[in-house]
């Protein structure tokens, strides 16, 4: 059990290729750094965050191959912004092996601030996540509540910001409450905590340290590679639990329209080279 408790709280970090690849900006902008920080603390499975500069949606299909061309799994995923680049709305779903779809995520706004239905095929699994928003629209809290067959998992999440208006720290609280057959409970309940801390550099998030209540830690750095004409050009994502687990990934962005706006990326997790996902994005404009 207290594997799978790991998967249920890091998820989605264990995925097939990565969590978020992240580009967060943390910059002179207040409001803008609003929209960033909440676009990130979204944490849709697979989001490679990246600048939105007068998109109003966005469509992102990817598909993951091995050495011989073959494809693995493939994913949707519909998004659409405001004009101040905040995700209103986002539709994901992931397919594995002849177009069966095994997850999917739905995003939208409410009046408190914004809900995500999350459904889980392979773990047998609905959640639900309530973001809500203070007076300057910042996230400041989040609420999970995630049913099994044989548990019932709650999740509280608070955030925290500096004077900029940039993510700093979130504190998680969880319970995981385990149920019979007949869905009652049985009493056994679990309970823990963790504080996550972010740092950023050149104004771009460049780590994410995880300090869980049972003394593990864990800790998520990036770095940014630009080309000649100052695109973003490559992230370097290194995850690490405890101390050995190690994971790496790459992603490449290999082609923009004249807007600036990426078109085609590419994704890699070093450990599995056999492994690789490309990314065709489609965009529509104010």
């Amino acid at each position: 059990m207290q594997k799978r408790i790991l998967s249920i709280i890091l998820a989605p970090c264990l995925s097939l290729l990565s969590c978020n690849v992240m580009a967060l900006n943390c910059g002179g902008d207040a409001s803008q750094n609003i929209v960033s920080s909440n676009n990130y603390i979204f944490q849709i499975l697979n989001y490679i965050d990246s600048p939105v500069d007068n998109i109003k949606k966005e469509t992102r299909t990817a598909i993951t191959k091995d050495d011989n061309n073959t494809p693995i799994v493939s994913t949707t995923h519909v998004i659409e912004y405001d004009q101040n680049g905040q995700i209103t709305q986002s539709k994901y779903d992931f397919y594995f092996e002849q177009n069966k779809r095994v997850y999917s995520e739905y995003l939208h706004k409410t009046k408190l601030g914004w809900e995500n239905i999350i459904e889980d095929a392979e773990d047998k699994t609905t959640s639900v996540i309530e973001f809500n928003a203070d007076e300057q629209g910042r996230i400041i809290k989040s609420q999970q509540l995630k049913k099994a067959l044989d548990f019932i998992f709650i999740e509280t999440d608070n955030y925290q910001y500096d004077d900029n208006n940039c993510l700093i720290s979130k504190n998680v609280k969880w319970k995981l409450k385990e149920t019979d057959e007949k869905g009652k409970l049985t009493g056994v309940n679990q309970e823990g905590s963790s504080v996550h801390t972010f740092e950023y550099k050149d104004e771009q998030l460049a780590h994410v340290l995880y300090d869980f209540s049972n003394k593990t830690k864990s800790d998520t750095r990036f770095s940014y590679q630009y080309d000649d004409n100052k695109h973003l050009s490559t992230i370097y994502t290194t995850n690490l639990f405890g101390d050995k687990d190690k994971t790496e990934y790459i992603t490449q962005f290999l082609s923009f329209n004249d807007k600036q706006d990426w078109l085609t990326a590419s994704k890699i997790r070093k450990d599995q080279p056999n492994k690789h996902t490309d990314i065709v994005r489609e965009l529509t404009y104010y």
